[in-house]
């Protein structure tokens, strides 16, 4: 995977921010669609509720996982579609290029974590080019560590009937309510994701990286991170900060091509939007940032009494700005209304900090910065 590609077009860029994000969250915020694959939990109340993607996640360790807020995607093909309130942007400020985090219930069997206990999900991201509002645009994939395109998604075919050749496992797992035989449909997984634990052979370079629901996610606050030692999923460190807003904490990314959890990440795993390209030819996507994010669980395998392997989602974030805003004129750490009246105050002046756009003076057209730079205080 690379960390960056060629800089994106300025039309389109301009495309993305037509509206303004005035009161966006940090946080995917609206369920677009949810159409689990069979599964154990898929018809368990505390499992099959997508309400459960949204806002930020729950945070068990690298551990031992928080399992109260997630949602199930169900075996191979089960999918979730989610929406921010604002569009995720390829923002170069961001801490390593990185635009986006998903989080999961992965964690790390024995404290160890070179080793997996993850289901991966493919990630799918798209552009509201049409600006319509609905997910009706070129999906593209965010194609990780092991998906080489040219790919396509494959079909599977279940019914609730045992005596047919396609049903799940248990055909109590086939979803509550669904129409028989139904399909689902994903990008699938080679089989060395079908293992009860992924192995890291490189580190400290990771050898899994680019899917959901492959790392942990830690406890709210956790800031020295998590590298396997003894003083994992500990608030007691000094630098620890239990109060820490989650928006703070579960914004900012973990390296995902190396092993561990950096110091003050949350964990979950972190993509590049400059990472997605057209599954068919591979070609780069050129996106300037994402409106729609679609995650399907990539695994088509039944890890004994484990039952089906199924990514969960909890979270998905946008990642904040590592850089300080340069729309935040007042230096408060938000870019907001204030900003706006210190541009009311200098209007038709020459002067070069609020001057945003680089016109020579400031004017509306700095306004319109700000509006599309919109991030509230937490």
């Amino acid at each position: 995977m690379r960390r960056r590609i060629a800089p994106v077009a300025a039309a389109l860029a301009a495309s993305l921010l037509i509206q303004p994000a005035a009161g966006a969250g940090d946080f995917a915020s609206v369920v677009l669609a949810y159409a689990p694959a069979p599964g154990q939990f898929v018809n368990a109340p505390a499992f099959n509720d997508p309400s459960r993607a949204l806002g930020p996640p729950t945070g068990g360790g690298s551990a031992s996982p928080d399992n109260s807020g997630l949602v199930t995607l169900g075996g191979f093909g089960g999918s979730i579609t989610l929406a921010f309130d604002r569009p995720v942007l390829d923002d170069p400020r961001n801490a390593m290029g990185l635009d986006c985090i998903v989080f999961g219930n992965a964690f790390w069997p024995s404290g160890d974590p070179t080793a997996r206990a993850a289901e991966a999900g493919v990630i799918e991201i798209a552009l509201d080019a049409n600006g319509n509002g609905i997910a009706d645009d070129a999906w593209y994939l965010i194609p990780g560590s092991h998906l080489a395109p040219p790919v396509a998604r494959q079909d599977e075919t279940w019914d609730d009937d045992p005596a047919t050749p396609t049903p799940p496992a248990v055909v109590s797992w086939f979803p509550a309510g669904a129409t028989s035989p139904m399909t689902t449909a994903a990008f699938r997984l080679p089989a060395v994701f079908e293992s009860a634990f992924l192995i890291s052979e490189g580190a400290p370079a990771e050898t899994f990286a680019g899917y959901a629901d492959l790392s942990p996610t830690l406890i709210l606050g956790d800031m020295t991170g998590a590298d396997g030692s003894p003083g994992d999923n500990s608030l007691a460190d000094p630098e620890d900060d239990p109060a820490i807003d989650p928006s703070v904490f579960y914004t900012t990314p973990d390296d995902p091509l190396t092993v561990g959890i950096d110091p003050g990440s949350g964990g979950g795993d972190a993509f590049d939007i400059a990472w997605a390209v057209e599954p068919a030819t591979g070609a780069p996507a050129n996106l300037p940032g994402f409106h729609f994010i679609r995650i399907s669980t990539g695994v088509h395998a039944i890890a004994g009494p484990l039952g089906e392997v199924s990514t969960e989602i909890d979270a998905v974030a946008d990642v904040r700005p590592a850089v300080a805003l340069p729309e935040d004129l007042t230096g408060d750490g938000a870019v907001d209304g204030r900003d706006i009246t210190v541009v009311l105050n200098l209007w038709g002046a020459r002067v070069s900090f609020a001057d945003l756009n680089g016109d020579g003076t400031v004017n509306g057209a700095d306004i319109t910065a700000i509006l599309n730079a919109w991030r509230p205080a937490p």
